[in-house]
């Protein structure tokens, strides 16, 4: 285990146990796998079985397991304590509501995620359960690790889209650039040391014109490189953080209407980029950048939000989107991704991972954002 990662554990422990007494409540249930592996670093996938940590403002953390897991949780290196239940499905008696009756009383007020699926809390609904966003709230401010690791995963999202461009070829398929895959996977375990399977991956996209005017159908390895906006995207998971590039890129010299949408992409993430400090909310990023967009005759281009929050997962709060009530705060870590599309043409976004400081932000993907960069002729 890294050094100084227990410290980290405890530190996120202390906070949610402040959480869960100032919200009144007697205990939380965390049931997601990336809730569980950011309190305690333990990774495990529960397929059918339902696996609960149960949090208490005092006391020891106590995990309800199938059986099949308890040897792996005893080896977590915080206190806890551990009740088993034999198997999903099971006999009366040895269920896992039967374990968890053991640790919530009848009269506990208990919270549980806004993640738990419903047939589960179906399951627990005895218990009066209340959904809140406990870790979610946790984690959309990220701690110096936290910074750390993500931007250890960002200067590894700069090379994976250098890969996937340098790849690319007119009359050539979109495939080459996903036969980079190996050599980046290769690149984190030489930096890093390991590349864990549990909580990494690696997805190396590019969306050919005319196909990059629909950034969330999934590229085909067939589709063929030819004239119009293409978009790459180096969206990774590095041993647990996230953090994403994405950039158009053109394979001929552009057309003036080409290069005048470019423009008018760039010119609203700068607007974006000049509103980005402490106590600014994510609607009015939002709202600004989509004003400015519809004022240049485009607001039938646009699908989706300004940006979003990268951290354990790829997106996750805070979002900067029209009817966000979020405030970004110092250590948030957003994109900044506005987006021009035509349908049959193309689309223009670039998207970085950018950290908000004190008095503004910082980029922690670095990759060029110029048109003529972009232009690979």
């Amino acid at each position: 285990m890294e050094t100084g990662i227990l410290d980290e554990y405890e530190l996120r422990l202390n906070k949610i146990r402040r959480l869960i007494e100032h919200k009144e409540l007697d205990a939380a249930l965390i049931t997601s796998t990336d809730s569980i592996f950011y309190l305690t670093g333990f990774r495990y996938q529960p397929f059918e079985r339902p696996f609960f940590l149960v949090v208490r403002p005092e006391g020891d953390l106590v995990f309800v397991t199938p059986r099949l897991e308890a040897e792996n949780v005893a080896a977590i290196p915080l206190q806890h304590r551990i009740l088993e239940y034999t198997e999903y499905p099971a006999p009366k008696g040895e269920t896992f509501l039967d374990a968890l009756a053991q640790v919530i009383g009848e009269h506990d007020v208990i919270a549980v995620e806004p993640s738990m699926p419903a047939e589960l809390m179906q399951a627990l609904e005895h218990f009066f359960p209340m959904v809140e966003p406990l870790v979610e709230r946790l984690r959309l401010v990220k701690s110096p690790y936290e910074i750390s690791r993500i931007e250890r995963a960002a200067r590894f999202c700069d090379l994976g889209l250098r890969m996937v461009m340098d790849a690319a070829r007119i009359g050539t398929s979109i495939q080459g650039g996903y036969d980079r895959i190996p050599e980046l996977r290769n690149a984190i375990v030489e930096g890093e040391g390991k590349f864990d399977q549990h909580t990494s991956s690696i997805w190396l996209g590019v969306w050919a014109a005319p196909f990059s005017a629909q950034p969330h159908r999934f590229p085909e390895p067939t589709d063929i490189f030819g004239e119009g906006p293409n978009v790459g995207l180096s969206f990774l998971r590095v041993n647990g953080y996230s953090a994403e590039t994405e950039r158009t890129f053109f394979l001929h010299r552009t057309s003036g209407d080409q290069a005048a949408v470019f423009a008018t992409m760039l010119a609203a993430r700068n607007i974006a980029y000049d509103m980005l400090r402490p106590g600014v909310s994510g609607h009015e990023v939002d709202h600004k950048v989509k004003s400015f967009l519809r004022s240049e005759g485009f607001g039938g281009n646009l699908l989706h939000r300004t940006g979003h929050g990268i951290g354990m997962a790829g997106h996750e709060g805070p979002w900067l989107a029209e009817g966000s009530d979020d405030i970004l705060q110092e250590n948030m870590l957003i994109s900044v991704e506005p987006g021009i599309y035509w349908h049959g043409q193309g689309g223009y976004r670039h998207s970085d991972t950018v950290l908000i400081t004190a008095d503004g932000y910082r980029k922690l993907t670095d990759f060029p954002s110029d048109l003529d960069s972009m232009t690979l002729v």
